[in-house]
């Protein structure tokens, strides 16, 4: 390529060269005939509308000569101009054929990586494995991106079982303090699991009365909730709170019942 470059340089600036010297001669040759019109001129002085003829010839190829040379002079330019773009192409070509030189050792180089990399593969089969190792790069990422959003739900279900935890262990503490400033506490005597009532042996001597709630507990332990259902002296009759009891949980004879309230709260 570049020898291609180099062979339409010389022949530009041959160009040029014929150029100029094909204007030079035909400058030297209208000298020549401007001469030989002033030596006829002279010859010729006697008679003067011959020799005003002569001399409007003579300006009118002075005038030719002039145009002829003010061309030439444009076209040495014009030469000139398009030797030095073909100069500055030149250049052009050079820098682009280096920067493809370069180019062409760092993909050499890489060849030679995926070589190393791929020693058993050919390297027409290199772009499959390629693509294939964007593939599974995507589906692990996907996977993560999966895995990190299941994480911070787990983290956030965690956080609101903390706080969960936090406000039954703070009901819990109030229930205790709440059973251990309770000053009542009476026997269950008996227990209708079919109906859902107990009867308790204490009444309105012990201080009960229509509208108080009651706990039931066993070993320190709540088990449910009691509403007054029918009250005399020294028992009561009080049916199960609807969904109080613990799971699982039997009412049974001998389990103790305190008030939910106590005066002071």
């Amino acid at each position: 390529m570049k020898q291609l470059f180099y062979v339409l340089a010389v022949v530009a600036i041959g160009a040029a060269g014929f150029f100029g010297w094909n204007v030079n001669k035909k400058h030297e040759d209208q000298v020549l005939a401007r001469k030989e019109l002033e030596t006829q001129n002279t010859n010729l002085s006697a008679d003067l509308d011959k020799q005003e003829g002569l001399k409007r010839e003579a300006d009118d190829a002075l005038k030719v000569a002039q145009s002829e040379r003010a061309l030439a002079e444009q076209g040495l330019d014009a030469a000139k101009s398009n030797s030095e773009g073909f100069e500055r192409t030149l250049a052009q070509i050079s820098g682009l054929l280096e920067d493809a030189n370069a180019q062409e050792a760092e993909v050499t180089k890489v060849i030679d990586s995926l070589k190393k990399l791929f020693p058993d593969v050919e390297l027409e089969d290199v772009p499959g494995i390629y693509d294939g190792l964007v593939d599974q790069q995507k589906k692990l990422t996907a996977e993560v991106e999966d895995l990190q959003g299941f994480k911070e739900r787990l983290e956030s279900d965690v956080s609101k079982n903390q706080a969960d935890i936090v406000r039954v262990e703070g009901k819990i503490a109030e229930s205790k303090t709440r059973v251990a400033s309770n000053t009542f506490q009476a026997t269950v005597t008996a227990v209708d699991s079919d109906w859902d009532f107990v009867v308790i042996g204490a009444g309105e001597k012990s201080g009960l009365s229509s509208d108080s709630r009651l706990l039931v507990q066993r070993g320190g332990r709540l088990l449910g909730k009691l509403s007054i259902n029918k009250l005399e002296a020294n028992r009561a009759i009080a049916d199960v709170v609807p969904n109080s009891l613990r799971a699982g949980v039997v009412l049974q004879p001998g389990d103790q019942v305190i008030l939910e309230k106590t005066v002071s709260n």
